[in-house]
This record gives C-alpha cells, sequence and structure tokens, in this order.
C-alpha cells in the first residue's frame, strides 16, 4: 500500500510525457497533410495554367495578323478564356479562374514591327505564399514564372530563367502571382513547331526540318507534290500532278490518261508495249529481233521499210510491193499442177516465174509450156547412124503451137530434141 502511494507520481509523470509525444506527432502529421493538400493545389493550378497557355499559343499561331494589327508597345490585346471557348480552342465550360481564385488572361504586346510578346499571368483572387508561387511555376517547366514579394514589379521565371517587366503589359497583379512566357519574334514561338497558316515574310515556319513520320496514314486532298529527290511507295500513289526532277520509284504505277515523256520509255527486262484489252503488243526477249506479242497481226496504212524482209508463209499484198533489189519467191510449183489461189506467184524447179492461173501453175506471158519431142513424118533409110534420118516436120500435140524461139531443123539426127511447144490462154 505505501508502495502504490508512492510511486502515483511517477505514473502520472510517464502519462504526461506520453501525451506530449503524442501530440508531437499528430501535430507532424496534420502539418505533412496540409502540405500535401497544398501541393496538390499547386500543381493543379499549374495544370490548368499550363492547358490555357496552350491553347493561347494555338489562338496566337492561327491569328497572329489579327492580333499584331491591334496590339502596340504599351497596350496589349487581352485573350480571355471565354474568348478561347467561343473560338473553340478550350472546351465549353472551362473556368476562367483557378482553386486560388485568380483569373488567367493572355497578354500581347507589339514592342516591334512584326514581333509579338505574350505572357498568361494570373489576376485577383487570393494571395498565393512565396513557396505556392514557386512550386506553381517549378511544375509549369520552362515557361513558368512567378511574381515575388522581393520584386512585384517583375515576373521572373523559374530559377531565374527570364523576366520581364509588369510595366510592359501596363498590368500589376501584385506579389502571389504566377505567369507563363509565351514569346513570339517575328511569329515564331519559343518553340519549333511547324505552322499550319501562312506567316508574312516567314516560309521557314511552314517548312519541316526533319524527316515527316505519317504513322500509316494518308495524305488526303494534296494538290502537286514536287521532290528533288526519289518518292518511294510501298502501296498506290494517287495524284493528279506528281513532279520530280530525279526518280520516280514504284512498284506499278496506274495511268488513268495520257502518259507523256520527253525521252526514251524503257523497259529492263524481256518485256515492252502490251495491251490488257486485246492480248497483243511489241516486245524484245533477244539481242535481234523485236517481236509482236502472241503472234497478233501488224498492220499499217503506210510503207513499211526494211534491210530485208523474210516471210515463213505468205505474203499478201492490196497494192505495190517495192524494193530497189529483188524478190526472192521461195514456193516451188510444178508447171501445170493444179493451184486454188489465184492471187499465188511461184518458182518453177528450173526458175521460171509460175502464177496460178484458171486454176493451173502457168509461166509469164500466159503461156502454158510442153517440151519434147514428136515424130510425125515417115523414115528414110541412111543418114544418121542406128537411126533413120527425118525427112518431116517437128509438130506439137493437139491445141499447142510451136514456140516462134526454137528453130526447126529438116534433116540431121533428132532435130526436134529441145524443140518446146506452148498452149495459148
Amino acid at each position: 500500500m505505501t508502495s502504490e502511494h508512492n510511486q502515483r507520481g511517477f505514473l502520472s509523470l510517464d502519462m504526461a510525457i506520453g501525451l506530449l509525444v503524442f501530440s508531437v506527432v499528430v501535430t507532424l502529421a496534420v502539418v505533412w497533410q496540409i502540405r500535401q493538400m497544398d501541393a496538390q493545389d499547386y500543381r493543379i493550378a499549374a495544370d490548368q495554367q499550363r492547358t490555357v497557355a496552350e491553347a493561347q499559343a494555338k489562338y496566337l499561331k492561327d491569328n497572329f495578323n489579327v492580333v499584331l494589327a491591334n496590339a502596340s508597345a504599351t497596350v496589349p490585346v487581352q485573350i480571355t478564356v471565354p474568348m478561347l471557348i467561343n473560338t473553340n480552342y478550350l472546351p465549353a465550360g472551362y473556368s476562367s479562374t483557378n482553386n486560388f481564385g485568380q483569373t488567367i488572361i493572355g497578354l500581347a504586346r507589339k514592342p516591334n514591327p512584326n514581333q509579338l510578346e505574350v505572357i498568361v499571368v494570373t489576376t485577383g483572387g487570393q494571395t498565393i505564399p512565396e513557396m505556392g508561387i514557386r512550386a506553381i511555376a517549378e511544375n509549369l517547366g520552362g515557361p513558368g514564372g512567378f511574381i515575388s514579394t522581393i520584386n512585384p514589379n517583375i515576373v521572373q521565371g523559374v530559377r531565374g530563367g527570364w523576366q520581364v517587366a509588369l510595366s510592359n503589359y501596363a498590368v500589376a497583379p501584385g506579389p502571389g502571382h504566377t505567369a507563363s512566357a509565351l514569346f513570339l519574334m517575328d511569329g515564331t514561338l519559343a518553340n519549333d513547331y511547324l505552322y499550319r497558316n501562312a506567316v508574312p515574310n516567314h516560309p521557314e515556319l511552314n517548312a519541316m526540318n526533319t524527316d515527316l513520320g505519317m504513322g500509316n496514314h494518308n495524305i488526303n486532298n494534296a494538290g502537286s507534290i514536287t521532290a528533288s529527290g526519289n518518292v518511294t511507295a510501298n502501296g498506290d500513289l494517287t495524284a493528279r500532278n506528281v513532279t520530280a526532277s530525279a526518280n520516280v520509284n514504284a512498284a506499278t504505277a496506274n495511268v488513268t490518261g495520257e502518259t507523256y515523256t520527253g525521252g526514251w520509255f524503257r523497259t529492263r527486262g524481256d518485256t515492252g508495249w502490251y495491251s490488257e484489252k486485246w492480248g497483243g503488243g511489241i516486245y524484245q526477249n533477244s539481242p535481234d529481233w523485236v517481236q509482236v506479242y502472241n503472234n497478233k497481226n501488224f498492220s499499217t496504212g503506210g510503207q513499211l521499210w526494211g534491210g530485208k524482209i523474210t516471210s515463213t508463209g505468205k505474203i499478201t499484198a492490196y497494192d505495190r510491193i517495192a524494193t530497189n533489189e529483188y524478190i526472192s519467191v521461195g514456193g516451188l510449183a510444178t508447171e501445170g499442177a493444179a493451184c486454188s489461189d489465184r492471187t499465188l506467184i511461184a518458182k518453177s524447179a528450173t526458175g521460171l516465174t509460175l502464177s496460178c492461173q484458171s486454176g493451173v501453175w502457168k509461166g509469164s506471158g500466159g503461156k502454158d509450156r510442153w517440151g519434147g519431142s514428136f515424130w510425125t513424118a515417115s523414115w528414110a533409110s541412111g543418114g544418121c547412124a542406128g537411126s533413120n534420118p527425118y525427112t518431116g516436120s517437128c509438130s506439137c500435140p493437139a491445141g499447142y503451137n510451136a514456140s516462134s524461139s526454137f528453130a526447126v531443123a529438116v534433116g540431121g539426127c533428132n532435130p526436134c530434141a529441145a524443140y518446146s511447144c506452148y498452149r495459148p490462154d
């Protein structure tokens, strides 16, 4: 009983120390939670300001000339969130104030001809602590800035990256506000974006500085495509005009109109021109011969010239055949034999020119020649050894006349051996 009575003071001291430690822990936890909530508020404010700044940049790219015409060096053009909503650069209902009640606006002034200098700044609302505006600027990155209590007349960039005088923009938001820089020099933003619209006197703003990758997407509604290098397509290439000072490489080129070339039309294989509709064409698959594909007929209403014309079949002409040399006829026929085509010309075995006349091969001049010896007179004794002398005259079969080119000898031995007869038409 005495011991418990003596220890009562020590128990009260232990309890007091425990309560003190607990209070410190709770306090630290509350402070940590408040800081976390503040950090979250700063991140949300920075994200909202960044979104407005990006919308301002797009608006200025598309409306650069309009803003430039209305701005001066000391009186800036104001670009508000409602203006960005009305022009579809921000969605409907987007708040123009951050979670500290500060209004976000853009201010664009013209320090020099054809130049814009733009900032996005917050005004009004509650004053954000120094650590808070610095945290927001950090979250905004390189373009981020803040107005400090140390010098409330300037906007200084995060970690001293840049600064501008607020008097240039005719505005004084006071300490505890933030800003973002969107400097446009000669129509060029501080970044290196490709402009969708033309900027006067600055064609470089519409030019790529590196390869353009479309990610397997199409380029639609193009006018002329002019290339100083190759145009390579793994699929179809459809265009109204394609102008190239070098090569255009494609697996297949489908042209719905005519094809013109100021040079040669070249093929690099055993190919040439082919008519897909009719299945014929002209090609070359050997060093010596140009051929007609599928053995189609070759027709011309004009003249056909050549050093030599050879035919393995018939040659048909509806007009003259002219040559500065000779015509070699390789078809052989027998004089007197039957024929069926009155347009044919042939040669006999002895080289006589024959033509098909009235169904019979005949010699030139319309004469059917027939050679042989005919004995029509009586034999007499004496004369040639081993035979009887011929005392009569040579004669031809019925219907044939004697050839005037042969003399008829009377007497001697076999005077008609070389005698020839012909039958006139």
